[in-house]
């Protein structure tokens, strides 16, 4: 079963029937609602940070608990999110299955000359639930119960380095267990506003979750738990297809986990390995100050570009259906531009933001630097690394993407194995400039001819 590139949940609307103005001002929009918890959470944490510091778990500061969740989370939500594309997908598959059986059927009674008994098999198609299209929030109700239990495992995998490396005393390790498995929940149902189509949802879940953090920092459990609770009232009436408790096959989840792992090690794995090294010490406000660019432009190519490239795939589908192969060249080249320029245009939105971020930590915060500058030069080869393999998804270069995002895993673990410190990232970024050079390879390649891949893709499948 082919699944669609969906690491991040992508906006639908066709702006070919919305006024320019409107369309401009409705993309600005759900871009600002998109990059909230950025602007949240940045204004949140320097005024709890003090707070946090000053608290333990156990014998361990309650800043390097809520440190390593928050380092984790990004890495760990691509893992345990992906599943449930497969699992959206799936139940759209299942009713397109169970229709095509009937119309086959009917077609088989009209052959024997039983037209009364088709016309009554295929007026089932129109009155039997288990032949109706469900809603996407429908079927992410159905699978989300058995996926969060999927999920968990994976949450207790990042944990077990935390174990061996800096030695948490059981209280603070339960502490850490306990939060993982909140914000697996919260990851997962941030889904929710994306298939209900009710994107301010998404903004009210990160307020709640900052304003708890604000008043109450030291229960520190209590931010993704609120954050869920409001993320859980968007399922509203779907909310009984929860005791569906549909399930995907085991290995095939765990296959989009181990997927997951791969591609979402691209922008996260190495302030996991960092933080790991150093013993929980790193400069929070470098690290994540320098993401704060690549984090923008990676949430501006799903709100604006993403969608005209989506919309140029789909188009070039259709014409599969209509015209002959060798028409489809012009608008096989139609797609190439769309994509070049969407990743062009997203690199540029990185370096301009990079250029304004690295100048107020000049200003503001002139200690971190030079860890800001490379921080700043490292998430935009990291950024150009996951476009580019966003774009290879596109042509079912599934096992390449995976063989890269090894190889960038390998890439950071071996830099920092060797310098234990922030000193790390200058091989970082030798390696991930031959590696990004290498991976703007394959995808230039591979989208040479889309018609060409598209097609085969398509004729394989069957």
């Amino acid at each position: 079963m082919r699944i669609a590139p969906k690491e991040v949940p992508v906006l639908s609307f066709h702006h070919a029937d919305i006024p320019k103005n409107r369309w401009s001002w409705r993309l600005l929009y759900n871009f600002l609602l998109y990059v909230s918890p950025v602007a949240l959470l940045t204004v949140a944490f320097p005024f709890v940070t003090p707070i946090l510091s000053k608290n333990y778990v156990g014998s361990v500061p309650l800043i390097q608990i809520i440190l390593a969740a928050s380092i984790v989370v990004p890495w760990l939500s691509q893992a345990v999110c992906m599943p449930i594309y497969r699992a959206l997908e799936s139940e759209h598959l299942k009713v397109e299955d169970a229709r095509r059986e009937v119309q086959e059927e009917a077609a088989i009674l009209k052959r024997d000359h039983k037209s009364k008994e088709a016309q009554e098999l295929l007026a089932t198609l129109d009155t039997d639930p288990k032949y109706q299209h469900i809603s996407e929030l429908r079927a992410f109700s159905r699978h989300w119960g058995y996926l969060y239990l999927v999920g968990l495992p994976i949450a207790f995998l990042f944990a077990i380095p935390v174990v061996l490396v800096l030695h948490w005393d059981m209280v603070a390790l339960v502490s850490f267990l306990f939060l993982s498995m909140l914000n697996v929940a919260y990851a997962q149902l941030l889904i929710v506003p994306n298939v209900a189509k009710n994107r301010p949802l998404w903004f009210f879940a990160w307020l709640g979750y900052t304003i708890v953090l604000l008043t109450l920092p030291t229960v520190w459990f209590l931010p993704p738990l609120v954050g869920s609770a409001i993320l859980f009232s968007g399922i509203g009436r779907e909310i009984k297809q929860l005791f569906h408790f549909s399930r995907l096959p085991l290995g095939a989840a765990y296959r989009d986990v181990i997927r997951g792992l791969l591609t979402g090690s691209i922008l996260w794995a190495d302030k996991y390995v960092l933080f790991l090294v150093t013993n929980g010490k790193i400069d929070v406000i470098a690290i994540y100050m320098s993401l704060v660019p690549c984090v923008i432009a990676y949430n501006y190519f799903f709100v604006v570009e993403s969608n005209r490239v989506n919309g140029s795939i789909q188009r070039l589908w259709t014409l599969f259906n209509k015209l002959p192969f060798n028409e489809i060249e012009p608008e096989a080249h139609a797609v190439v531009r769309i994509s070049h320029a969407s990743v062009r245009n997203t690199l540029i939105v990185s370096v301009i933001c990079s250029v304004i971020t690295g100048i107020l930590m000049y200003i503001f915060v002139p200690n971190t630097f030079p860890l800001a500058y490379a921080g700043l030069t490292v998430a935009w080869l990291f950024l150009a690394m996951a476009l580019f393999i966003y774009q290879l998804e596109y042509m079912t270069m599934f096992k390449t993407v995976h063989i890269i995002g090894a190889v960038h895993l390998l890439i950071v673990t071996v830099a920092f194995s060797i310098i234990p410190n922030d000193g790390g990232y200058l091989p970082i970024i030798i390696g991930e400039a031959v590696l990004a050079l290498v991976t703007w390879i394959l995808y230039r390649r591979a989208w040479a001819n889309p018609e060409y891949s598209l097609f085969w893709r398509r004729a394989l499948a069957w």
